[in-house]
Order: C-alpha cells, then sequence, then structure tokens
C-alpha cells in the first residue's frame, strides 16, 4: 500500500468514525467497484460471517448501496460525504441553540451576577465563538478593528460571517488603510450594516461593544491568544478613542 493511499486510508477512518473492518470494506469496495460480499470480504481479510453487518453499517452511513441481488456498490464518495457534512451541520446547529438555551435558562436562576470580568482565550477559532456569543446578544453598534485576522480571511471567512450576519445593528469596522480585500467581502460586510473605515491607527484585532472588549494578539504558541474584558468603563473610553480616530480620518 502507498504512502498516499495509507494516508486516505487513516482518513477514512477517522473522519466517518468508521472501525476496522468498516473501513477495509469501504476501501476494498471503491477499489473494486460493484462487487459481491464474498468478494468483498476476501480481498479485505474480513471474515465472511462479519461481512454481512459491515456492509448494512456502510450503507445505513450512507456510504455504499446494494445493486441487483446480493452485490453492492460505492455512492459516489463527494455526494455521500457531502451529505453527511450536511448532517454534521445541522447536528451542530442544533447542538448550539440547546447550549444558547441552557446558558440562558442557568443564568436566570443564578443567584450571584458577575459583571466585571476578565478572561484568557486561547486559539482562532475560540475568539471566534465567544465574540459571536456577545453579538448575538449585543443591541448596539459595536466597533471592530481587524488586523493579522485579515491574512487569514480566506480559511476564516465562514466563522467571520457567523459574527457579521448575527450583529443586530450593524458595526464599525476598522482595517488598515493599505488592504488589499476582495469586493466580494466588503459587499458582504455593508449588506449587513458594516461600515468600513480605512486607517493607519488599526494595529491589532479589537472588539468594543456593549460593555465588553476583546483584545486578539497573534500568538506563536496558540496562532492567537485574546482577552475578553467586561468592564463599562473601560468599554466606554475605547469606544471614545475608536470614535476620536475615525473623525480625524
Amino acid at each position: 500500500m502507498s504512502e498516499d493511499l495509507t494516508e486516505i486510508v487513516k482518513k477514512v477512518k477517522e473522519v466517518l468514525k468508521l472501525n476496522k473492518y468498516e473501513t477495509s470494506a469501504y476501501v476494498t469496495l471503491i477499489k473494486l467497484g460493484k462487487s459481491k460480499p464474498v468478494d468483498i470480504a476476501k480481498n479485505s481479510n474480513i471474515p465472511v460471517q462479519r461481512v454481512y453487518d459491515v456492509l448494512k453499517n456502510l450503507q445505513k452511513k450512507g456510504l455504499i448501496t446494494a445493486k441487483e441481488e446480493n452485490f453492492y456498490e460505492v455512492v459516489d464518495p463527494s455526494s455521500s460525504l457531502q451529505a453527511i457534512a450536511q448532517n454534521m451541520i445541522v447536528d451542530a446547529n442544533i447542538r448550539a441553540r440547546e447550549l444558547e438555551s441552557l446558558g440562558k435558562a442557568l443564568s436566570n436562576i443564578t443567584k450571584t451576577k458577575v459583571f466585571d470580568e476578565v478572561k484568557i482565550i486561547y486559539g482562532v477559532k475560540e475568539t471566534i465563538g465567544n465574540t459571536t456569543a456577545i453579538v448575538r446578544k449585543c443591541d448596539e453598534k459595536p466597533f471592530f478593528m481587524v488586523y493579522k485576522v485579515l491574512d487569514k480571511l480566506v480559511d476564516l471567512w465562514p466563522l467571520l460571517y457567523e459574527i457579521i450576519s448575527t450583529t443586530r445593528s450593524g458595526a464599525t469596522l476598522l482595517i488598515p488603510y493599505d488592504t488589499k480585500i476582495e469586493q466580494k467581502y466588503i459587499e458582504e460586510s455593508e449588506k449587513h450594516g458594516f461600515k468600513i473605515v480605512k486607517s493607519k491607527a488599526v494595529f491589532m484585532d479589537l472588539f468594543v461593544g456593549c460593555n465588553t472588549v476583546i483584545i486578539g494578539l497573534p500568538s506563536p504558541t496558540y496562532e492567537v491568544i485574546s482577552i475578553i474584558i467586561n468592564n463599562e468603563d473601560f468599554s466606554n473610553a475605547l469606544k471614545n478613542r475608536i470614535q476620536e480616530i475615525i473623525s480625524k480620518i
């Protein structure tokens, strides 16, 4: 087995969450094409008495299909894996909504409310996730300052778009004055009420809104390390400074 194929088999097992026999049967069927269970078992070293259950499991997952009498065939992987991916997205969205609902319920019965808070967040996705959670509850027009995150705009756009589309009242978005950004990203942001301002003062990734400040900076260990500050006075002071910057542009 070549190194490339070995890596593909490993990814198939991990990503699709298949057991050893399911992985062997699936990869074997991809190589053989339409085949009988006995031939699949023979070419994948699966006991014949086990192969029928294995094939049934793969069929339930939508990866293979029964053809004619006692023949099996792989469903086009680009189609079957896309369907699995969409199901995962739906499940993740349902799970996310359940967590949000539970969070609100727990907040309502929490006796002690902590209004001033400082915490450290490690990682890009974790920072964006925390920002999205805050934006969902924010009714005012926040400020965003975008710097290093633009370096990975193409990769991070799905996550960033979640913030943009969630923002209730639009926002002011500061980006470096010499930034070259594709028009489609500008148009999509402006469609959701994001006023884009180019400034030489942009030097970090920042969110300011609803008494919360999130400051993100590059980290060689975590890609991004962020600090979240929940404090009304600090938030207002930073908003005033940003408004001063904008007024002088």
